[in-house]
């Protein structure tokens, strides 16, 4: 029995340690390499239309390609980008709908990356999102560049998420899908 009890309280510890360092990958503020290069693509898993706004205004900037990643297959582009309140690109804008969830939405900018000769990708998601967002990509993508831009939502910008006791949620359920995401690297599940 005390082993047993011993055992449990070192799993959450542990457990616990991970989440706090975990936390700390957490962005907290609006970040990410303004200088967007010629050359450089720009990854945006759908999951909000800031996302894809943020993902268009850098693309504007000077980056050479976008890629929205896990579209719905009935939804139209044109509505996703009303959504955003945005309007089509001149150029250069590519669609996924095929990922059903962040590996997929990796694995296809891996391929689109592949095909269009990127070294270096902005990746465009939710602040809390980035984390395993950043972890899958970079697996996904070995030697090339992850830039990450972190998406808070509108009037979130500059204060620290733990502030708000919504966002522990958030990052909870984030910290349980990044220890999934690091299980299923080595085939353990």
């Amino acid at each position: 029995m005390r082993w047993g009890v011993r055992f449990l309280g070192a799993a959450l510890a542990l457990l616990l340690a991970g989440f706090l360092a975990f936390a700390l990958t957490v962005p907290t503020a609006e970040s990410g390499d303004a200088d967007v290069r010629a050359g450089d693509g720009i990854a945006v898993p759908t999951g909000g239309a800031a996302r894809i706004a943020t993902g268009l205004a850098l693309l504007a900037r000077g980056g050479s390609r976008l890629l929205i990643t896990g579209i719905n297959p009935d939804v139209s582009l044109g509505a996703v980008l009303a959504e955003a309140g945005m309007p089509p690109p001149a150029c250069c804008l590519d669609v996924d709908r095929s990922a059903a969830d962040t590996a997929g939405n990796a694995r296809a900018a891996a391929a689109w990356a592949a095909r269009h000769g990127i070294a270096r990708l902005h990746l465009v998601t939710s602040w809390y999102h980035m984390p395993r967002s950043r972890l899958l990509f970079a697996r996904a993508l070995p030697g090339i560049t992850i830039v990450p831009h972190p998406v808070f939502p509108a009037g979130a910008t500059g204060m620290p998420w733990w502030r708000e006791p919504a966002n522990w949620r958030l990052v909870a359920v984030e910290y349980g899908k990044y220890l999934w995401a690091l299980a299923a690297r080595w085939d353990i599940l």
